[in-house]
């Protein structure tokens, strides 16, 4: 059999006048059942659902098998009747022409119940004269394909009968008008039991509020409609009028056909049950698809599950624990709770499912201080939502760190110190080392030796304590949190007297803002002499380690009006250190206010940078230097409160340093080239 497609009419720009167009047709031709129509997919007007042209079209000559014979079906040719349909058979016991007038004899239309008496007056009135409205012609034509009756009195659909089985027999149908010959098309067909009807397949549905889109395969083979059953609840589905339904195509899903049952909305909160058949170009209908069951209810929003604030606990072993808490849900679409967790929004991932219906979840496999985001969303039979509330925790612990214990002491040479520990319990961030000058220093008296957290559980020390100075070093951990604990046992250390002729210190004298320390020596002069201070607070420090032949030193780190002490040790060619002189001390002047740099600003000029300050009289001249990148460089030095840099460039940092005239350093400023 051979089959070719019906020419789709132009797409309706004109909705309403469409829906009225089909509406008069069906109220002229009395039509209600398989002879009225249903199109996809445009705004309603009454009953009628308005939409396109069928789709898909079909043009020639179809054929469908009989036993004894066949059927014949093709489409209006022209834009009236024509005279006379020729149809010319080959094949069997020849060559047979038959001719069919263009509208059937009026009696036999009534008789054999195809039209009623009006209905036949009319489709002969229409089709007298030429119908070149395309609106009307269109409905017209689904008029003409939604009803076997009006294709059988308009002789579009014929039977042919005294065929033989398994004989293959050829047709050629002319439309005649006004002796003008016109071809229809061609087809073959072997009598016999004719196929089935194709039946749609894979029926969804997504609910909305009032109404319902209902989807499935399209049917194959001659299947140019749809008939759509519904029933609200469990009642059986009826036919929905007006019908048949005639789909578009959608580019996206050319193989699927959408219905949307909206004619009237719809209930809320309500299950329909849905069935879909097929019409084929002859009128038959296919075997309903299995009934499917849509609920509106399904539509109604969802009531919202925020999460609120988590609650972070940590047990006596240590183990964080967050617990996440919402607003209970009761809905039975929700089959249950999706708990996502992430480092980021964007790193959701889920983390564990709940039963519907709960409020809390606690989540035990966390780490300390670790930054975690939560999401929380919902399980659905279509599958799980993704997250809808999310909430940001961090589990960080205010228990104090336990200190290591173990601390060890170990003086590798005079002035060289390790310190060893044993690991503290759980993953702290690392350990703060810090020294006291007795076992019973209070903590706040304590001086850090580290001043950031170490991951190392071994720390060396350079000690620059004069011989026979004693000194506690303590150790405390610092966890993930970031809290430091109480200090460890303490470990005491004596710096070791190597013996040898120590120096005199024979003054401390006070200048502006500086100390000036003198000593002499009882024999030759050492390799190096050290220089200890003992600052305000307490603390003994190395200041500088000079060369033998050194007796003078100005302390200009010191500041009026505390007193410092100092003491002086020779080292020898071998860095062994004599033992300490004698201590004395003093406090420094406040003569004169150091000069400083005001007002520093920079400005592009001369091909670079141009830099001006504010004079300062106590300063006899200024140094300028300049940092680019990690390289720092010294310019000159003027004397006059402006400098050019000629080979300035943006991003370079100035820094300008006022002097006195005995060569003090006053108080700087810097500016950045923009």
């Amino acid at each position: 059999m051979k089959t070719s497609s019906y020419s789709n009419p132009r797409r309706a720009h004109a909705p309403i006048r469409l829906s009225h167009l089909l509406a008069i047709s069906l109220l002229l031709l009395g039509l209600s059942n398989p002879s009225s129509v249903r199109a996809q997919n445009t705004p309603q007007t009454g009953p009628v659902q308005q939409g396109v042209a069928p789709d898909p079209a079909k043009t020639g000559v179809a054929a469908l098998p009989q036993p004894g014979g066949a059927l014949l079906r093709w489409t209006l040719i022209g834009d009236t009747l024509p005279d006379t349909y020729r149809l010319i058979r080959e094949g069997g016991s020849g060559k047979v022409r038959r001719d069919l007038p263009g509208i059937a004899p009026k009696a036999d239309a009534i008789k054999n119940g195809w039209v009623t008496a009006q209905q036949y007056d009319f489709l002969k009135a229409k089709f007298g004269t030429p119908v070149t409205d395309p609106f009307e012609k269109l409905g017209l034509q689904l008029q003409t394909l939604a009803s076997p009756g009006i294709a059988r009195t308009l002789n579009l659909l014929v039977t042919e009968t005294g065929l033989k089985d398994g004989t293959r027999y050829s047709y050629r149908v002319v439309a005649v008008r006004g002796g003008k010959e016109t071809p229809v098309g061609t087809a073959t067909v072997t009598p016999g039991q004719p196929p089935a009807v194709p039946a749609p397949g894979k029926l969804s549905a997504v609910p909305e509020r009032t109404r319902v889109t209902v989807a499935w395969q399209r049917a194959g083979g001659q299947v140019m409609a749809y008939q759509v059953y519904r029933a609200e609840g469990n009642a059986t589905p009826l036919l929905l009028q007006p019908s048949p339904y005639f789909p578009t195509v959608d580019p996206a899903q050319p193989g699927r056909v959408s219905f949307k049952d909206d004619a009237l909305p719809l209930k809320p909160k309500t299950k329909y049950s849905y069935q879909v058949a097929a019409l084929d170009l002859f009128g038959r209908e296919s075997a309903r698809t299995a009934v499917l069951v849509a609920d509106t209810g399904d539509a109604e929003p969802f009531s919202r599950a925020s999460l609120v604030e988590p609650v972070i606990t940590f047990g006596a072993d240590g183990r964080g624990a967050v617990k996440l808490m919402w607003n209970a849900v009761k809905d039975p679409r929700i089959l249950g709770l999706m708990v996502y967790r992430g480092s980021s929004p964007d790193t959701l991932k889920p983390l564990s499912e709940v039963a519907a219906g709960s409020s809390t979840y606690t989540d035990t496999t966390t780490e300390e201080a670790k930054s975690y985001v939560y999401g929380l969303g919902y399980k659905l039979a279509a599958g799980p939502t993704g997250p809808l509330s999310i909430r940001g925790a961090q589990p960080l612990n205010p228990a104090l760190s336990a200190p290591p214990k173990g601390l060890k002491a170990k003086l590798e040479d005079a002035n060289t110190l390790t310190l060893s520990w044993q690991p503290a319990p759980g993953k702290p961030i690392g350990y703060l080392v810090v020294r006291g000058a007795t076992a019973t220093t209070p903590s706040e008296q304590f001086v850090s030796v580290t001043p950031r957290p170490i991951a190392a559980t071994t720390l060396k020390l350079h000690l620059d304590a004069s011989p026979g100075t004693g000194m506690t070093f303590r150790v405390i951990t610092v966890s993930a949190s970031g809290v430091s604990g109480k200090p460890g046992e303490p470990v005491a250390v004596v710096t070791p007297r190597i013996g040898g002729d120590a120096p005199t210190l024979l003054s401390v004298a006070p200048q502006d803002s500086a100390l000036k320390v003198t000593w002499a020596y009882a024999g030759a002069a050492p390799a190096q002499v050290e220089v200890f201070r003992q600052n305000p607070q307490g603390d003994l420090v190395l200041v500088a380690r000079l060369p033998g032949t050194t007796k003078v030193f100005t302390d200009r780190n010191v500041q009026a009006p505390f007193a410092y002490a100092y003491l002086v040790a020779a080292l020898d060619a071998r860095g062994k250190r004599s033992d300490p002189s004698n201590v004395s001390g003093a406090t420094p002047l406040n003569i004169t206010a150091t000069p400083l740099v005001q007002g520093l600003s920079v400005s592009a000029g001369g091909g670079g940078a141009v830099l001006r300050w504010t004079a300062d009289k106590g300063a006899a001249s200024y140094a300028v230097y300049r940092t680019r990148g990690n390289r720092q460089e010294r310019l000159g030095v003027v004397a006059s409160p402006t400098y050019t840099d000629a080979q300035g460039k943006a991003g370079d940092v100035y820094r300008v340093v006022p002097v006195e005239q005995g060569g003090i350093q006053g108080q700087e400023a810097s500016v950045t080239f923009k």
